[in-house]
């Protein structure tokens, strides 16, 4: 018998074996199991960032002042928010519009944890095109967000970092100062 006819024979053959088909079956059914699992798992964890998030956004939109202490809270609550238990941190700055050097420019900036830096001036205008139009002089609060993610299978999906960019419009006060050894800081253009 030739290749080709035996080629021929296993494609017209009808024979088979259900406990193999069914062991075949299963082993496709249960990955297929596990990788919607921890698909579904990776998107609920970014959406809950997300929220936890604007959350905290929101929470310093509505202070006149703020401190270290209150940034390192608003991290602790991100911990709690997003049941976290990798590493997370969190950068708020206030920014505002000069429309004489026609640049972001930052009032104050404070990241959480060691090793993470607070923004500059040049750092905001690497992030020009995620931040708003604005007239000159208006200011916004930036709250940055950032959480680890390890999947719980080893299925092709790596861990990673889930970051969140939120801009808000300060709700109550014209900014959001920043408390300096308990006194407040301006937020005029230019302080």
């Amino acid at each position: 018998m030739t290749l080709l006819q035996r080629v021929r024979v296993f494609r017209d053959g009808t024979r088979g074996s259900m406990p193999t088909e069914g062991v075949m079956a299963a082993t496709f059914l249960i990955w297929w199991y596990i990788a919607s699992f921890q698909f579904f798992d990776a998107y609920r964890q970014k959406n809950v960032n997300l929220k936890a998030a604007y959350t905290i956004a929101d929470m310093v939109s509505r202070q006149e002042n703020i401190d270290e202490a209150y940034v390192n809270g608003l991290n602790t609550v991100f911990d709690y928010l997003t049941y976290s238990q990798r590493p997370t941190w969190v950068r708020v700055s206030s920014v505002y519009w000069d429309g004489t050097t026609n640049q972001y420019r930052k009032h104050w900036s404070y990241a959480t944890g060691a090793g993470h830096l607070p923004h500059t001036d040049a750092s905001l205008d690497a992030e020009k095109a995620r931040l708003p139009v604005m007239p000159n002089g208006d200011t916004v609060v930036l709250v940055e967000t950032h959480m680890a993610y390890e999947p719980i299978f080893n299925i092709g999906l790596n861990a990673r970092w889930y970051d969140s960019f939120i801009v808000t419009r300060p709700r109550v006060y014209s900014c959001v100062g920043w408390l300096t050894a308990g006194v407040p800081s301006g937020c005029g253009v230019g302080s």
